[in-house]
């Protein structure tokens, strides 16, 4: 087996990425890019070194040369016009248009990229007469047919799509995100997942600015065994300051991770040293919904912050100290 990214992308296949709109879909596509053209690990796994081609239809220009710089810094170049990246940012690339399809095939065959990636499908739709919306049942195919055409053309390389996922998913609980298929969560029809998609990712938000920015990948495999999709990988951003100077994604464990919102709200409950029980959480945090409180008790006991008593009732660990993560206690 060849790969791209080392136990995660495969050479020659067709992935996909989905999240909601605004939970890093395109700042985690061009940190990859950025580190496949350098040749550098992608948060410890090894890449294949080559020519990478973003074909952006969303995102502003400025902000996309913003990430390329950032993240070039990041990694200890001055500016990310030293690695090879060809940007096309608003060419007016459509899926099912022939003339946009020649034209990038050109650029294709000129450079022999190793990824190629698209941002986004829902800007990428074809408009007009013949027009083609997220719910048409011909979506898959065309995707499918453009994209083969395109590894055809480059047979060592990649396409990685951005594509949105409906809007439930930013409450899905991790754990419930992991069994979930690829079609349940990407917005439109089936077959944008059925025929475009050899493997999947989806991109699940944890946390932002002030806290730490972090979020979570969970690999969903389709026509082949990837290893990394046996756990979920956790990833923050490390920058120079907020927004500005350099820039970077590292791998951290699940503990290490900053308290989330749920957390927060169930935690100076147990303040008083009493025991609660679940019903009382309830009622003491009636303006929240249950299935978030039961998120918040399930994390502070996944991380040793409280205990278990009875069934459904729960205290302060009076060892919390000694057990706990001190960074994350800290954050509490």
């Amino acid at each position: 087996m060849q790969w791209l990214i080392d136990n995660w992308l495969p050479l020659g296949h067709r992935a996909e990425d989905t999240a909601p709109e605004g939970c890093f879909k395109t700042m985690w596509g061009v940190y990859e890019a950025v580190c496949i053209a350098a040749g550098r690990d992608v948060v410890g796994h090894r890449v294949r070194q080559g020519e990478v081609i973003l074909v952006d239809e969303e995102t502003p220009e400025s902000s996309l040369d913003t990430l390329l710089q950032r993240f070039s810094l990041g990694l200890g170049f001055r500016d990310w016009h030293q690695l090879p990246i060809t940007k096309l940012s608003f060419t007016g690339f459509r899926f099912a248009r022939r003339a946009a399809m020649d034209k990038l095939i050109q650029v294709i065959r000129r450079v022999s990229p190793v990824l190629v990636r698209f941002d986004s499908l829902l800007a990428m739709l074809p408009r007009g007469r013949q027009g083609v919306s997220e719910n048409d049942c011909k979506l898959g195919e065309i995707i499918r047919d453009d994209l083969n055409e395109i590894i055809m053309a480059c047979p060592n390389c990649s396409t990685l799509l951005a594509v949105h996922s409906k809007k439930y998913t930013v409450d899905i609980d991790i754990n419930d995100l992991v069994k979930c298929e690829m079609q349940t969560l990407v917005r439109g029809h089936g077959s944008i997942v059925g025929e475009g998609c050899d493997t999947g990712y989806v991109l699940k938000k944890l946390s932002v600015f002030p806290k730490v920015t972090c979020f979570a990948i969970i690999t969903k495999p389709r026509r082949l065994a990837i290893p990394s999709s046996e756990r979920v990988t956790y990833v923050i951003l490390e920058e120079q300051s907020y927004g500005q100077g350099w820039a970077r994604f590292r791998e951290v464990s699940e503990m290490a991770l900053p308290p989330s919102e749920y957390a927060e709200v169930v935690y100076p409950l147990f303040l008083d040293n009493e025991t609660h029980k679940t019903s009382q959480i309830k009622y003491r945090c009636a303006l929240d919904r249950p299935s978030d409180l039961k998120k918040g008790i399930r994390e502070l006991l996944s991380h040793k912050v409280i205990i278990n008593c009875e069934p459904q009732e729960f205290k302060l660990n009076p060892n919390r100290f000694q057990e706990c993560d001190p960074n994350y206690l800290a954050a509490l």
